[in-house]
């Protein structure tokens, strides 16, 4: 072979191994970049994570603070319905109370009705017994 072509062919491979060389050093820098971006989504990343835990100890507050909640919520509730439960046993109480008044007047009404009906019975046989006297001894 004749060196020329041997030159050129030499020529050729540095100008090829130059631009290897420009592309690795070109990978370099991005393959740097990349790794700044890597590292800025890590601390992304760790700061995402560090909210997702604080959100979680949020979550785990506010579920104790509702089952707190629940319970004063019942609790107070049975308060309530004890209380009512009372009232209404006292307004049972109460018309026990007033019907026994009632029973008790309606009787008396009717126990003064038939002692009205004896006494008119009796004032009957008096004025009778009157009369029937008077008859007997003869005054008018």
């Amino acid at each position: 072979m004749s060196d020329t072509l041997l030159l050129a062919a030499l020529a050729r491979l540095e100008t090829g191994q130059s631009d290897i060389l420009n592309g690795v050093a070109s990978l370099r820098g991005e393959v740097a970049s990349l790794r700044a971006e890597v590292a800025a989504l890590d601390a992304k990343y760790d700061a995402l994570d560090a909210k997702f835990d604080a959100m979680r100890a949020d979550i785990a507050r506010l579920d104790r603070s509702h089952t707190t909640l629940r319970v004063d919520l019942m609790a107070r509730m049975d308060r309530l319905q004890n209380n009512l439960n009372a009232l209404r046993d006292d307004i049972a109480v109460n018309y026990g109370a007033s019907d026994a008044v009632k029973r008790a007047n309606d009787n008396t009404r009717e126990e003064l009705r038939g002692l009205g009906d004896i006494v008119s019975a009796r004032y009957r046989k008096v004025i009778a017994l009157e009369a029937r006297v008077r008859q007997i001894t003869g005054d008018p």
